[in-house]
């Protein structure tokens, strides 16, 4: 299920579910990096998916350049989908993305998250340590996102074609990344779940404790086999996790924010 132009896609929609996890992709990243987490999760948790702008659906717009667009896109539209508890998984510029837009529902008084889960990304406070790569020619930062992340896949990277229409998505998420700035704020009053690399060069698991100080709730680090992208042994070892935290099935949260 997916309108043109929204900025969420559900794979395999689950009327009867009981909860839904909205996950939000990495830099360069689409909705059918999920695409296997719809088919893993149990059957009373919905995946909704964030589609970014300037990619499939919505190829024909203009990519968004910060964070605060991205956020405000998604608050234009959640509502919608928010009648139901829920919980964000954010990976890398994802999970930057997932925490700014938690703050602004409880800004605004709005319905939020129960939990906060967090995959390979840097805790927000934290400028990154290497120099920025958003502005360089394209051959140099397809060159440059490949040696620090690997992330663009194979079948891309070698059509002259798709790496046209692909890099103008790619670019303005690492110029929203690279171009954050964190304000400080009170600690939010739900639980984050953080998730790591155990070889990830990009976001060093050691970094992932920083994340502590953004709650007043529990907070978890859990490393995982793999790098910056999990492979997907990890990925369904990362859905257990979630899965024996989410409390969908004891009829014990309530939907208003209390964050």
């Amino acid at each position: 299920m997916n309108a043109q132009g929204s900025n969420f896609v559900v794979f395999r929609p689950r009327p009867a579910a009981a909860f839904r996890l909205f996950c939000f992709p990495h830099a360069g990243g689409a909705p059918i990096a999920f695409f296997p987490w719809a088919t893993h999760l149990c059957e009373g948790i919905e995946c909704v998916c964030l589609q970014y702008p300037g990619r499939a659906q919505r190829l024909r717009e203009h990519s968004s350049t910060s964070v605060v667009q991205l956020v405000d896109g998604v608050l234009r539209e959640i509502d919608d989908l928010s009648e139901k508890p829920f919980a964000f998984y954010g990976h890398s510029l994802g999970g930057i993305v997932a925490f700014e837009l938690t703050r602004a529902l409880r800004q605004l008084g709005r319905p939020g998250p129960c939990h906060l889960y967090i995959g390979a990304a840097r805790p927000p406070q934290n400028a990154s340590s290497r120099p920025p790569i958003h502005m360089l020619p394209d051959g140099d930062f397809v060159a440059a996102v490949n040696s620090r992340y690997g992330g663009i896949p194979a079948a891309i990277a070698s059509d002259s074609g798709a790496l046209e229409m692909f890099l103008p998505g790619l670019r303005g998420d690492f110029t929203a990344y690279e171009t954050y700035q964190f304000r400080p704020s009170d600690p939010l009053a739900i639980p984050i779940t953080v998730f790591g690399g155990e070889g990830d060069t990009a976001v060093p698991p050691e970094c992932l404790q920083g994340w502590a100080q953004h709650t007043s709730s529990t907070f978890h680090v859990k490393l995982l086999p793999g790098g910056h992208f999990f492979p997907p042994a990890s990925t369904q070892a990362l859905i257990r996790v979630l899965e024996s935290q989410i409390p969908w099935y004891q009829g014990e949260i309530n939907p208003t924010f209390a964050g």
